[in-house]
């Protein structure tokens, strides 16, 4: 989870990165965003190779350690990115990559295996918005704050009558055949 954490980091950081591509300090940044994803890929090998000295680690986590490579590889490719230098849409999409994987991993449980089951390997506490939070990033508005809102429901027609005209072009428009 803290590989995550710092590759979200680095997404914004590279966005951050891409918005000063045209000044002197852009090179350098660069580069150290280049070298924090390598640190990254470094620190996702570590955890392969603890996983692997596990009992069993290679055959019971054989679907978190391939994914895991994959993420390595994909690490890979964000530093080749980075080094060119670029900080466009590329980099932002290996990265991207990079966390949908990690995402993809399950924790692992001590007290679960894998297997089928109404509650396999004892996960599925995670929610679809932490996701989602995740691939959005944390973002970087310093003044940025959630408000509460009530959202009623209504049922019937909102708002005003299209004026007669505008009625008549929006039916034949809607109601027109589609071309072959």
């Amino acid at each position: 989870m803290r590989i995550l954490d710092a590759e979200i980091k680095l997404r914004e950081a590279t966005r951050e990165a891409e918005q000063i591509r045209d000044h002197i300090e852009y090179d350098e940044q660069v580069e150290k965003l280049s070298e924090t994803q390598m640190e990254l890929g470094g620190r996702t090998v570590e955890v392969i190779l603890k996983i692997e000295e596990l009992p069993d680690g290679k055959t019971e986590f054989a679907r978190e350690i391939a994914l895991l490579t994959r993420v390595v590889q994909v690490m890979n490719d964000a530093v080749d990115i980075l080094e060119e230098p670029h900080t466009g849409r590329r980099a932002i999409a290996a990265e991207t990559e990079v966390i949908e994987l990690l995402l993809r991993t399950r924790r692992i449980n001590p007290n679960g295996g894998g297997g089928g089951g109404s509650n396999p390997g004892g996960g599925g506490t995670g929610t679809t918005s932490a996701i989602a939070q995740a691939l959005a990033g944390a973002g970087n508005e310093k003044d940025a704050h959630r408000t509460a809102r009530s959202v009623r429901h209504e049922t019937g027609k909102a708002g005003k009558e299209l004026p007669a005209g505008f009625q008549y072009g929006l039916d034949r428009f809607l109601n027109r055949p589609l071309a072959p």
